[in-house]
C-alpha cells in the first residue's frame, strides 16, 4: 500500500542512489508513495554520487518528486514555517556548523506546515525529536528509514521489490549483508 505524501532527505538518496548498476531510488521512491516532495536545500545537498543526482532529476522531470520550498507558502504558512524553522534549528544547528542539518530542518518545517506525514530519511536519532518539538497529535511527522523500507517490502507493504533487491538496498546504504541475512530477513 503505497503512502500518500512524503518529503525525501539527502541522506537517504544519496544512500540509495549510490550504485549506477542498480537504480534503486528511481525505482523505490514511486512504489512508496503518491506524491513525493524534496525541498530545494536537500536538492542543492546531492551533488554525488552523480548517479544519485541523475536519478533524482530524472524523477523531478518525470513529475514524480516535486520540489517545494518557501516560494510556495502563503503569507499564514510562511509564518509558521519560520516559527517552526526557528523551534527546530535550536535543537538542530549548531552556529558552528550552520549548514549541517539546514536541509532536514527545512523539510521538516514544510513537511509540517504542508501536512507531509513522513519523512524519508535514514537519520536514526531524529524521530525523538521531532517527537518533542513538532509532533502534538496533529499533523504528526514520522521519519521513515532503511530498514522501515525493508521491512515494508519484506510484509508486502512496498510491493515491486523482491528480496534481493531489498538486500542489494541494504548493502548499499552501507549495512551488514549478515545482519540482513540473519535478523532482518530471516528464512
Amino acid at each position: 500500500m503505497k503512502l500518500d505524501k512524503i518529503i525525501v532527505d539527502a541522506d537517504i538518496c544519496i544512500k540509495l542512489g549510490t550504485s549506477e548498476k542498480y537504480l534503486l531510488l528511481e525505482k523505490l521512491l514511486p512504489l512508496i508513495a503518491e506524491n513525493i516532495y524534496i525541498h530545494p536545500i536537500v536538492y542543492d545537498e546531492i551533488r554525488y554520487p552523480f548517479c544519485a543526482k541523475s536519478q533524482i532529476e530524472k524523477l523531478i522531470e518525470a513529475g514524480i518528486i516535486e520540489i517545494i520550498g518557501e516560494n510556495s507558502l502563503s503569507d499564514i504558512e510562511k509564518l509558521l514555517y519560520d516559527a517552526t524553522y526557528i523551534s527546530l534549528s535550536q535543537v538542530m544547528i549548531n552556529k558552528n556548523e550552520p549548514n549541517k542539518n539546514k536541509g532536514e530542518v527545512s523539510s521538516l518545517a514544510i513537511a509540517k506546515v504542508k501536512m507531509i506525514p513522513i519523512f524519508d530519511t535514514d537519520e536514526k536519532d531524529l524521530q525523538p525529536i521531532i517527537n518533542k518539538k513538532l509532533n502534538n497529535g496533529i499533523n504528526d511527522i514520522t521519519c521513515l528509514r532503511i530498514i522501515d523500507i525493508i521491512t515494508k517490502i519484506k510484509v508486502g507493504e512496498i510491493t515491486g521489490l523482491n528480496r534481493k533487491e531489498a538486500k542489494i538496498l541494504w548493502c548499499l546504504s552501507g549495512k551488514s549483508k549478515e545482519y540482513f541475512d540473519e535478523v532482518i530477513w530471516r528464512q
